[in-house]
């Protein structure tokens, strides 16, 4: 009986030491770091956007965006793919990305083969935004609702990575600071600053998106009071086409003049610019016109302001 009692206090004992023991191994490590209740983190969460609600990965790393390319590198994430024009904007940058076609004429099945753990797309039709379902969870983010410091927020919430995304912020925010400082003697405080984009038959006036944004947000030039008036009613306001006997009221201290490559519009800019109403504009009584690369200034992106930061300093110290 004695014999049968230390036996089983013996067994006891050993039990206990071994359970000791396993207390540090991978297992034990990953239950510690379950909740209270015993579950695992989970793996996946519920993202709202323009869609609806999609279940995606908690921080994913295999991303296919259809529109985002630039803002997530801004963010440290190189996507697996993303549309071919946008790849030919960043140059170097977008190497290792592969092409899933052309925006609006999207390869499905290239998609399908680089096995994307999440789709990000900009404005698409339902039809587009099923067959990428079909594929993996997509998540749609519209291009007019953000400006550029909100598509690298909203990309920065989708793929966890929020600290990222605002460390980026205050790094942009400091570059538009230094080119100010750079140009503090050269443009004049107070004075207004008008951005006309040249088509075969209408003339935008633009406002803060596009060659926009560079001018009004980073360089914080005044825009005319009709753009200024409409800027306020809308913070992402984009652009108005107004007519030759209009140009007046968005007349300006400085003009920016863009123009599409086509020969159309090149002609168009060369009749506007014989007339009576164009010499009478202040700003080119005054020789303070400056032509802006449709190819540097029409886009919309981390890298394309960038560009667009070291080619206005330039531009202006030449004048």
């Amino acid at each position: 009986m004695r014999r049968s009692k230390f036996a089983c206090i013996g067994a006891l004992v050993l039990i206990l030491m071994t359970a000791g023991c396993g207390s540090n191994s991978p297992d034990s490590k990953q239950a510690a770091s379950a909740d209270s209740s015993g579950a695992k983190p989970a793996s996946e969460r519920i993202y709202k956007h323009a869609m609806g609600e999609v279940k995606i990965p908690v921080k994913p790393e295999k991303v296919v965006t259809l529109q985002y390319v630039s803002q997530l590198l801004s963010i440290g994430v190189k996507p697996l793919g993303a549309p071919a024009n946008l790849l030919e904007d960043l140059g170097e940058k977008a190497a290792g990305i592969e092409s899933i076609g052309d925006v609006g004429k999207y390869n499905f099945e290239k998609i399908l083969e680089l096995q994307p753990e999440l789709i990000i797309a900009g404005d698409v039709e339902q039809e587009t935004y099923d067959q990428l379902s079909k594929i993996a969870p997509t998540v749609v983010v519209p291009w007019m609702d953000y400006d550029v410091f909100g598509h690298v927020k909203a990309m920065g919430d989708i793929m966890n990575r929020q600290s990222e995304a605002e460390a980026w912020s205050t790094a942009f925010r400091a570059k538009f600071q230094a080119v100010r400082e750079q140009l503090q003697n050269i443009i004049e405080p107070g004075k207004t600053a008008a951005i006309y984009n040249i088509r075969p038959k209408e003339i935008y006036v633009y406002g803060v998106r596009n060659f926009g944004f560079t001018l009004y947000k980073a360089l914080e030039l005044t825009p005319p009071p009709p753009v200024k008036k409409e800027i306020e009613k809308n913070p992402n306001f984009w652009a108005v086409p107004v007519s030759l006997e209009l140009l007046p009221e968005y007349a300006s201290d400085y003009l920016f003049v863009s123009v599409f490559g086509d020969d159309d519009s090149k002609k168009r800019l060369d009749e506007i610019s014989k007339t009576a109403l164009w010499a009478n504009l202040p700003a080119v009584k005054n020789n303070r016109v400056y032509m802006l690369n449709l190819d540097t200034w029409f886009g919309y992106t981390p890298h394309d302001i960038e560009k667009q930061l070291q080619e206005i300093v330039s531009l202006l110290k030449k004048s």
